[in-house]
């Protein structure tokens, strides 16, 4: 019988091997099983982490066709919003409008600032992204966005030395963490927060007429962090994707921007902005797509699995080619012991990018928070 019970544990997996460890002398629920890699396989293995804090600048065309596109934004907040909160995430969300000529350089809305403590989040942010339309038809959205960065830097100077001079007379040790932390919230930025990612949305049913190249813009907002943050400045837009699509103009030097940024390009035209809004999200807390292998690897044993917690939502595995809950038997809910192997190629699956070394997650297979990525495979000229 100990025989017979221990053969239904045993899963069998391509090029893995297992062994049975016996933690008790009695009773078969008592067995554990332990994967034993044979040898050469590598594991690469990372925790699908979030920004910790995240400046969002909205910048919404206000001219006089955009009220159907803001209404949208507005009621599909939630869609947005839903990440920053489960990844308990201090965010600062701002608007502004793509008018360089009516109050430039400032947030729109009351209170111009939103945060997670704001009363009504969803209401607040439907009463600011509702800009109107009585804005300029000349829409220069790159532009507002420089211009309101670079108000904030000004408005934020005195704070910002005083954090620096502050944080620099912080003892070494234990209480360091604590000290730095005191500096920030005694000395508070409202907006451009110097340790915030910056996330730049562009919302426009038209192309982007600002004066200058589109990579002088992007100059500027890779230093908008200062030197050496470029890495956390990246931008985004909803726009027209195609000719006479739904009214839009093709907005293709916000797309641009984006492809400069590595951010993501939605479409105007789509009567429901849900979903684009869920994949703005993933960006815009800082979940990586893209999970680097430390050797080139033969990519006909390379294997992708994240690991979710036992007690993930349906919704979050839902895109999972297989999802096996094995591993999750009396162990705790929030153990990462759910295996979900991604889709390989399409919209929602991953792809290997050679050039990179790298796994690329798309649309829907972008690993949640808390997840666990492991890349399985032998290095490039070994195998099985």
């Amino acid at each position: 019988m100990r025989l017979f019970c221990m053969s239904r544990k045993i899963r069998t997996t391509v090029r893995i091997g297992f062994i049975i460890l016996l933690a008790g002398l009695t009773g078969c629920n008592k067995e554990r099983l332990t994967k034993v890699l044979p040898p050469d396989v590598r594991v690469d293995t990372y925790m699908q982490q979030s920004a910790s804090q995240v400046d969002v600048l909205w910048v919404v065309d206000n001219s006089g066709s955009m009220a159907p596109r803001q209404e949208n934004l507005a009621k599909n907040f939630q869609s947005f919003i839903d990440l920053f909160s489960k990844g308990s995430i201090d965010f600062r969300i701002g608007v502004t409008t793509t008018d360089i000529f009516k109050q430039p350089g400032q947030l729109r809305g009351s209170p111009r600032v939103l945060t997670p403590s704001t009363p009504s989040l969803a209401s607040a942010f439907a009463n600011n992204i509702k800009v109107g339309i009585q804005g300029s038809p000349y829409e220069a959205g790159l532009q507002s966005a420089q211009l309101v960065l670079e108000n904030y830097q000004r408005l934020n100077a005195d704070q910002v030395s005083a954090q620096e001079a502050c944080k620099a007379s912080c003892p070494n040790g234990s209480n360091n963490t604590q000290c730095r932390a005191n500096c920030e919230t005694n000395n508070g930025i409202e907006f451009l927060r110097p340790g915030a990612y910056l996330y730049l949305i562009f919302v426009s049913d038209e192309d982007d007429e600002s004066s200058q190249d589109v990579r002088a813009f992007w100059r500027s907002f890779e230093t908008a962090k200062g030197i050496g943050n470029d890495g956390t400045v990246t931008t985004a837009a909803i726009v027209g994707s195609s000719p006479n699509g739904c009214g839009a103009t093709p907005g293709a030097r916000y797309q641009a921007m984006s492809t400069l940024t590595g951010g993501d390009v939605g479409n105007i035209c789509d009567a429901d902005f849900a979903k684009t809004l869920k994949k703005l999200a993933t960006s815009a807390v800082g979940l990586k797509r893209k999970f680097a292998l430390a050797k080139p690897p033969n990519l006909e044993t390379l294997e992708v699995r994240v690991k979710y917690p036992c007690n993930a939502a349906e919704e979050a595995i839902a895109h999972c080619a297989s999802v096996d809950r094995a591993d999750c038997a009396d162990q705790p809910v929030d153990s990462l012991n759910l295996v979900c192997t991604p889709p390989q190629g399409g919209p929602d699956g991953w792809t290997y990018e050679k050039d990179k070394q790298s796994v690329y997650f798309a649309g829907d297979s972008v690993p949640g928070l808390q997840t666990q990525v492991e890349l399985q495979y032998y290095e490039e000229g070994k195998g099985p």
